[in-house]
């Protein structure tokens, strides 16, 4: 008889529903959220199971990987959509969510998700790491610049130790700003050596990866978008065709449609903030700054003048993703083109 299991995971607990083909629940019970717990519960309740689901969350991608390697059938269901089937539920219970977890992986019908190899998950670790500190050492040079404007002092724009420089030149010791400005600036300093030595290994990751190095012969793609793209996609063949990754990076603008109405909205943002963020910036770089031509750029100055600035780096951002995606897939690298004569 075939077993189908829900897991509602939680840090401490997990809720566990076994229920067969028919839907009958077989065993309900808790579990302390481990691997190993979790793996002998189901080796002695559910030895025929058929698939393991549970939703995403912060920990299901370490789950998923253990129960993995213990030969488990595991599916992870993405949470949107297991929220808008649990939530015609009467009463909201970790129990109740359980049975219908349950109930998705029995029917099938349910949205897998992807998850990430490890190596790509230490490497999105790395990446975020770099971004937060980036953040810091940004926030701290803007709580300088506006302490010393609101004293008079103003200088031009710097960033890491030019900027200590230069605040260290217009006050001095005996300005009575200085003791306040120094811890700032020491943390500043810090942040800045953390900064270094993590793009070091930035730079070491790509250079040592050969996709990474053919992503970024596209124009406006560095080191770090590249290998941003290489480990949030991950897998290129889980994508249907080039194209829906714009969707799935959630560069394509929302539909509503009902009866006679049909709208579209703006972007829908969904899927990694971090990676849309530098693709955004890229179409910029690509834009504003790369002074070679392309049939890229030339496509996105045309959409600028009709539908403005900001619309065209979305829109040429969602080209820059569906590009990246077509060179990992074919193993080639950018084509520049030649510019027709007018």
């Amino acid at each position: 008889m075939k077993h189908y299991v829900g897991l509602d995971v939680s840090q401490k607990e997990t809720s566990v529903c076994v229920v067969d083909d028919a839907g009958k629940a077989v065993y309900e019970g808790r579990a302390r959220s481990e691997p190993g717990t979790l793996a002998a519960l189901l080796a002695k309740k559910a030895p025929h199971a058929e698939r393991v689901g549970f939703e995403t969350g912060a920990m299901s991608g370490w789950l998923w990987h253990e129960l993995k390697r213990v030969g488990l059938p595991v599916v992870c269901i993405d949470a949107r959509h297991a929220h808008a089937v649990l939530s015609v539920r009467l009463n909201k219970s970790d129990e109740n969510d359980a049975r219908g977890l349950a109930e998705l992986v029995r029917i099938g019908w349910y949205r897998e998700v992807a998850i990430k190899s490890e190596t790509s998950q230490q490497v999105r670790s790395l990446l975020v790491t770099r971004a937060r500190l980036v953040s810091m050492r940004r926030d701290l040079e803007n709580q300088v610049r506006s302490m010393l404007k609101e004293c008079g002092l103003t200088f031009p724009r710097s960033i890491g130790g030019q900027l200590r420089r230069r605040v260290e030149d217009l006050t001095g010791d005996a300005h009575p700003l200085w003791p306040v400005l120094v811890p700032l600036l020491s943390i500043h300093a810090h942040v800045c050596r953390e900064l270094e030595g993590l793009d070091c290994q930035v730079r070491q990751l790509a250079r040592a990866d050969e996709t990474t190095r053919r992503l970024m012969t596209v124009p406006g793609i560095g080191v770090i978008t590249a290998l941003s793209y290489r480990h949030t996609i991950d897998d290129p063949s889980r994508f249907r065709n080039a194209a829906t990754v714009g969707a799935y990076l959630g560069l394509t603008p929302r539909r509503q449609q009902s009866g006679e109405t049909d709208t579209n909205g703006r972007v829908s943002r969904w899927g990694d903030r971090l990676l849309r963020t530098y693709l955004f910036e890229a179409a910029s770089v690509l834009l504003h700054r790369t002074k070679r031509w392309c049939a890229l750029k030339a496509w996105g100055l045309r959409l600028a003048k009709r539908v403005g600035w900001k619309k065209a780096q979305v829109a040429v951002a969602r080209k820059l993703a569906v590009v990246l995606h077509c060179i990992w897939v074919d193993g080639t690298v950018f084509e520049w083109g030649k510019q027709t004569p007018a």
